[in-house]
């Protein structure tokens, strides 16, 4: 018991002799655990990928799963609202852009006029509609947050292009775009 505590006060006084020298550890074997990058070959792994799947029913931080299914437009339509409605300011509206330009502007073009003036309608054998037409600025913002979610036709889901905070600025940067051509 004698020796115990001499080598436990020891090793004490040693690890704090010198701040600039890491502790003396005693167990290594989780300071010096191999990197694996995630394209790399993985001996230990099954299939000796790098890559991991996370475990079953893993939820990521802040994520909601979207409730609605593609074809509950309606249901979608009566029960979501805008938590950003009517928000014009700069700060939305950038963020909305940024997105909008990212992933809608090639078909939808600059100023949501779709049709022959987006970028590549040309090669389209159905050219994208435009986001000025009544018939969109009669949906609610509902409508719009979820056929960017969903997709609809031709039109495929954004929901993993454009994270879910987003969303609903990209509708008001939308509306933005409707007040302006008028």
């Amino acid at each position: 018991m004698k020796k115990f505590l001499i080598l436990t006060l020891t090793l004490t006084a040693l690890s704090c002799s010198d701040k600039k020298q890491p502790n003396v550890e005693l167990v290594q074997d989780m300071m010096v655990t191999p990197g694996v990058k995630s394209q790399r070959l993985d001996e230990g792994a099954p299939n000796q990928s790098g890559n991991r799947l996370p475990p079953e029913n893993t939820v990521r931080v802040g994520y909601a799963p979207y409730p609605y299914k593609a074809a509950e437009m309606d249901k979608a339509a009566k029960e979501l609202k805008n938590p950003l409605a009517g928000d014009m300011s700069p700060g939305t509206l950038m963020v909305g852009q940024k997105y909008y330009e990212t992933n809608c502007l090639l078909c939808h073009g600059t100023k949501g006029e779709g049709g022959e003036k987006s970028s590549i309608a040309a090669m389209m054998v159905l050219k994208p509609p435009t986001l000025l037409s009544e018939k969109i600025r009669g949906w609610n913002d509902a409508e719009l947050f979820h056929l960017i979610t969903m997709g609809r036709g031709l039109m495929g889901a954004y929901a993993s292009h454009i994270p879910q905070q987003y969303r609903w600025q990209v509708v008001n940067y939308v509306r933005h775009l409707q007040k302006e051509s008028k």
